[in-house]
């Protein structure tokens, strides 16, 4: 579905131009761009967008903003229809939220939001109006999609700066889950303090670094016990980083409701 709009006649912040959902998406050039701000998303399918020599594929849940009279040109790739929704703006607010956005020639959203998902079908109808009020709130929405899309891009840089955290952990405790690890231990090997760390990875993983690491130890434990039968418990209390076998057997049996010895037993 497609609908497309007449410019207004009074001087509008922000209007819509035309606005689409499950589009089945042809091939486009535009050697002089569009006259207005394009958003386009693909839904289903796939395409390729090239701009300035620089092809970007557009696979679903993936998203570009284009700035107006940036020439480009763009087409399905892949077997399947290349169904897109999109949407097409303009007005005196523009120029102003497009530097709030950093905009370029164009902006790539990796990973769009379900509530960008969303968006475009839940105003489709609202937009399909053109007396005052409605052009008001076609105004409104707009401005709301823009925030969305500032959203969206703080989050995705929010998760590729925490990866630097994240990541580090992880490889860290799969590799010495067998020896002494402090938050200050793993706090050294993130460079961050040991209360960001742990409220980066806490947002993440809904677990403490520490609490990993025993959640880890255990599933190694586990695992000795079954493919090492000869193994005694002290032994295994020692390989996963436990060198009181009487607090292995008891963070063991708070993890699976059983001892060592019985686990063993039953296998």
């Amino acid at each position: 579905m497609r609908i497309a709009f007449n410019k207004p006649v009074e001087t509008m912040p922000l209007y819509c131009d035309s606005v689409g959902y499950d589009w089945n998406q042809p091939p486009i050039h535009r050697l002089n761009g569009y006259y207005a701000y394009h958003w386009l998303q693909t839904q289903s399918g796939s395409g390729v967008i090239t701009i300035d020599h620089q092809s970007i594929s557009l696979e679903p849940q993936q998203g570009i903003l284009l700035r107006p009279r940036v020439a480009h040109e763009y087409h399905p790739t892949g077997g399947s229809p290349w169904k897109v929704s999109f949407l097409t703006f303009n007005g005196t607010l523009c120029r102003s939220l497009a530097d709030f956005l950093k905009l370029g020639d164009y902006l790539v959203i990796n990973q769009v939001s379900p509530e960008l998902t969303t968006f475009i079908p839940e105003v489709l109808n609202e937009f399909n109006n053109s007396h005052s009020i409605a052009l008001l709130d076609q105004s409104v929405q707009i401005y709301k999609f823009i925030m969305l899309l500032k959203q969206n891009n703080l989050l995705n840089n929010h998760r590729y700066q925490d990866s630097a955290i994240t990541t580090p952990i992880l490889k860290y405790i799969a590799n010495h889950y067998a020896e002494p690890i402090s938050n200050e231990k793993l706090a050294k090997v993130t460079s961050y303090s040991v209360t960001y760390q742990n409220r980066v990875f806490k947002r993440l993983y809904t677990m403490t670094p520490l609490e990993y690491l025993t959640d880890y130890r255990m599933r190694k434990a586990k695992e000795l016990l079954l493919t090492n039968p000869t193994l005694e418990i002290r032994e295994v209390a020692a390989k996963v980083g436990f060198h009181n076998p009487s607090h292995f057997i008891d963070q063991f049996k708070k993890f699976y409701r059983t001892t060592p010895s019985h686990f063993r037993k039953f296998i």
